[in-house]
């Protein structure tokens, strides 16, 4: 493969450019031609004959596999998978069974749900995700993986079993995902053993393995389906800049011309460099000329897809009158269905030039729009961001490719084998077209080598993306022990794939397993139930004990005074007659002092981040009335965003009598810690087992094993049991907050929490707890729910509404004190920006949807993603009927506000 450094470029702000306007020059004349090696291809350029339908090798030997055991299909994108998953569903009423297909998007649920109405009758399928729960009796359920996954905590908590014969997992390469493959895993692992499994796959390298870990965790025989073979032919194109198409390769290597231009002087090069994004008019204008429409154009952002459209304007197309017209009914049928859509920018350019941008800034109902014009074969190309080649029925004749690497939300890092197959799976229509495309476009972002190397390359593995958090916790505690825990852990692809990579082979170093045994052993008679319990409490038991010790050297400190008055914000004057704010007390060799920030303009920043410097004691000239509220989170660029906004033009001096009842306010807070520490360390479970002392000796017995095992423990994370070790932190926490007790079942606050199944519910759970929630109050309860859902780093803060700072006020309050127990245990805390929430707020108080969008920020559909995942979260409480009545009530009447155009749900 071409390897080439690395390239380091500015991270793009959500939403918005990753490099400067693009522009367009002329710097060569343009003349679209085809390149006389390419005309044989070329000629066979056009729709197939009608013809029976025939099934494919591949997929009649998975259905008639599927009669004895579990089938995983691996074959390329538009090969047909769907047609195996209809022949068994089909069969399964035959049975007396129920069939589940669960794919990654609620959109693509919903394409399903048509799907399958039109061919086993609307009445026998029904669909289930976070926005739609119709004909639940139905034979066939449609459905998102997170809720099939939900529906299988369910069922073991109830005791029962999955309603179901077959379930269908689409798109099984998601297993990989970083962010959602461990839904995958679950469900494979929690689903009962009964019920016949069939993974699709898109095109992965070790599709056998994941048949033999499901071989592993099932117990049952898995067969592996495998088809190299593309419907649908790809050829790929090279595109020159002056308009020329030729082959991009032959079976010796890069076209001649191709490499020709690639090792040519840099004027020659010069076209489509720098700043400047290829001319897409001219690209389609030789597209068309050779009869390779539809084309789907990916590129890196969405301020390039929509910047594509502006230069598509004056290409010189040719229009055919019928489906200009049929187009024309398409956009108008829609509108009057959908109104709002109206303003929507790019509407009109789609009428005249036939072109659209696709990407996830535009409106849901929008993007919906695009995909059934492009399925009905009414657009001539599509600009979209690569989630089109991530599970969008899309396909085009052509797919055009402008760069050989991608963002994958913190930097641009090379595409891989697999990243490029998904894209040019979308090239070539089976039964529309007798060859698909890919057409390469030369660029300062593409490296043309690598990018064809990468089209023969086989696509990587699927490795495990198998992770613990809260919700899963909580959820598994519903209807299993912790020991029980323990083996399903145990029987993970993370798991699975180390053993396969240790087996057969003589480990140099042992594992914690011995120690962990001899540990057990020793622990008989204690209150851990495991070695892991003992580790976790321990550990936490010493950072305790670490605070206590801090906290009693602060309140016995007699120097109190001036010192007691220097907290978190403080403003203050140096000797010199700057102003500073405090960030924290330090004591040094050289003396007391504290860490600060300028307060001075012109001295705040230093290269971008705020001039801290330390202060002494004997250098502090005055204290001021004035504490500014410094953020725990966010960087550099969030606190001298802060200091800028706080700091005081002319702040008010303390008296000595001032500063001591400062000190003593701060004395009095300082005690109150140092009680509430002393009661968490009575609460443990440590302080009547009766090897509490042993358990602190690091030079002998049972301390000794306890060092040994936490040291093992830390150096063995690429092994099956970091996840048990994980899963065990999780679950003391959870026993320290009293939603589980000391045996790891779920307390009655732990049974109600594990139906918050989102990303944050231990926080939630506790903002219920503290009332921190409003009951009554369906505007507030959204604008705070929209905290726990937004992920971006805030850049600002909105002014607010009193009764919206007031309510924001009370739940960091109440959340404080946990996010700060959060922290210390080791665990990511949340940023909680408050933009979302005033556009929340702003948008359930009727406000128009552009001055929402304008003040959370982003595009349209980002703010419409808010409000989505806010509904989904409020719907988790809606689930609290039961033990909080007022509460689910409020939040199904805020479901209700956040759900109007122009945000709705597309069906």
């Amino acid at each position: 493969m071409s390897k080439r450094p690395p390239r380091k470029r500015p991270t793009p702000p959500r939403g918005a450019p990753s490099r400067p306007r693009p522009q367009q020059t002329e710097a060569i004349p343009y003349n679209p031609r085809v390149n006389p090696k390419l005309k044989p291809v070329l000629a066979d350029v056009g729709v197939p004959q009608d013809a029976p339908f025939k099934a494919d090798p591949f997929q009649t030997e998975a259905v008639e596999l599927l009669d004895s055991q579990d089938v995983v299909v691996s074959a390329p994108t538009g090969s047909g998978k769907t047609w195996i998953a209809e022949q068994a569903i089909a069969r399964t009423p035959a049975k007396g069974q129920r069939a589940w297909y669960a794919s990654p998007l609620k959109a693509l649920s919903n394409a399903k749900l048509a799907e399958f109405g039109e061919i086993f009758g609307h009445e026998n399928v029904g669909i289930l995700t976070g926005d739609r729960k119709e004909n639940l009796g139905a034979k066939l359920i449609v459905g998102t993986t997170e809720i099939l996954r939900n529906q299988l905590y369910d069922a073991m908590h109830r005791g029962t079993d999955l309603d179901a014969g077959l379930v269908v997992l689409d798109e099984a390469h998601f297993l990989g995902d970083p962010d959602r493959g461990v839904v995958w895993e679950e469900v494979i692992i929690y689903l009962p053993v009964r019920v016949r499994l069939l993974l699709l796959s898109a095109t992965v390298a070790n599709a056998s393995q994941i048949a033999r870990w499901l071989n592993f965790v099932r117990d049952e025989s898995c067969a592996t389906v495998l088809s190299n073979q593309r419907p649908v032919p790809l050829y790929p194109l090279f595109l020159m800049p002056d308009g020329e198409l030729t082959p991009l390769k032959t079976t010796r290597g890069l076209f001649a011309k191709v490499r020709q231009f690639l090792e040519g002087k840099a004027k020659e090069r010069s076209r489509w460099q720098g700043n400047h994004m290829p001319p897409f008019g001219h690209i389609l204008e030789s597209l068309e000329k050779a009869d390779l429409l539809p084309a789907i154009f990916f590129l890196k952002s969405r301020s390039d897809c929509d910047a594509a459209l502006e230069y598509t304007a004056s290409a010189h197309l040719e229009y055919e009158i019928q489906r200009t017209e049929r187009l024309n009914r398409e956009i108008d049928a829609w509108l009057e269905q959908y109104p709002f859509l109206q303003g929507q920018a790019q509407i009109d350019q789609i009428r005249r030039v036939q072109v659209a941008s696709h990407h996830a800034g535009h409106l849901p109902l929008g993007k919906l729009l695009v995909e059934r014009l492009m399925q009905k074969g009414l657009l001539k190309a599509i600009f979209s961001t690569s989630t089109v080649a991530a599970g969008v029925n899309f396909p085009a004749r052509t797919v055009v490719i402008t760069q050989s690497d991608r963002f994958n939300g913190r930097e641009f890092v090379e595409l891989k084998a697999t990243d490029l197959l998904q894209m040019t799976g979308r090239a070539g229509r089976r039964g529309m077209d007798n060859i698909g495309f890919a057409c390469v476009v030369p660029g300062p972002f593409n490296d043309v080598a690598l990018t064809a190397t990468l089209l023969d390359s086989e696509p990587e593995p699927i490795e495990s993306q198998l992770s613990i958090n809260f919700s899963m916790v909580l959820n598994l505690l519903l209807s299993q022990r912790p020991a029980e825990v323990k083996q399903l852990l145990g029987m993970s692809l993370a798991t699975f794939q180390r053993l396969e990579r240790t087996d057969g082979k003589p480990r140099t170093k042992a594992g914690p397993q011995r120690v962990l045994k001899t540990l057990a052993q020793e622990l008989a008679g204690s209150h851990c139930p495991g070695p892991e319990e003992a580790v976790v409490r321990r550990r936490r038991r010493r950072q305790l004990e670490r605070l206590r010790h801090r906290l009693e050297a602060e309140a016995a400190d007699g120097e109190r005074g001036l010192w007691g008055a220097l907290t978190r914000g403080r403003v203050l004057m140096d000797m010199y007659g700057a102003a500073w704010a405090v960030l924290r007390r330090e004591e040094s060799p050289d003396g007391r002092g504290v860490l600060a920030i300028s307060l001075e303009k012109e001295r705040r920043l230093t290269r971008g981040h705020p001039r801290l410097e330390f202060v002494g004691l004997e250098e502090i000239a005055g204290v001021f009335q004035e504490e500014l509220n410094l953020p725990q989170a966010g960087g550099g660029r969030a606190l001298a965003e802060a200091v800028l906004n706080q700091a005081p033009r002319r702040p008010t001096p303390l008296g000595a009598p001032q500063i001591e009842r400062l000190a003593a306010q701060e004395a009095a807070e300082l005690t109150e810690r140092l009680e509430a520490v002393e009661s968490e360390q009575e609460a443990l479970i440590c302080a009547s087992c009766p090897a509490q002392n042993e358990c602190l000796k690091s030079k002998k017995g049972l301390g000794r094993l306890l060092d040994q095992a936490e040291e093992q423990l830390a150096e063995v994370a690429d092994q099956s049991h970091a996840f048990w070790y994980d899963f065990v932190r999780h679950l003391e926490f959870l026993r320290t907050e009293g939603f589980a007790d000391p045996q790891g079942r779920l307390t009655p606050d732990g049974l109600w929490a594990s139906q918050l199944r989102l990303d944050q519910p231990v926080l939630i759970a506790e903002a219920i707890r503290q009332g921190a929630l409003p009951r009554q109050d369906p505007v507030l309860l959204a604008a705070i729910l929209a905290l726990f859902v937004d992920e971006r780093e805030p850049d600002f803060t909105p002014a607010l509404d009193r009764r919206l700072r007031l309510a924001l006020a009370g739940l960091r309050q109440a959340l404080d004190p946990m996010i700060e127990r959060l922290s210390q245990w080791g665990f990511d805390t949340p940023v909680l920006p408050y933009r979302a929430a005033a556009a929340i707020y702003a948008w359930c108080q009727l406000a128009d949807f552009d001055k929402v969008v304008s003040l959370y920020g982003g595009a349209e559909g980002d703010i419409a993603q808010l409000i989505y995942r806010t509904a989904d979260n409020l719907r988790q409480l809606i689930s609290l009927q039961d033990t909080h009545p007022h509460l689910a009530s409020t939040a199904r009447d805020a479901v209700e506000l956040l759900l109007r155009p122009p945000v709705v749900v597309p069906t």
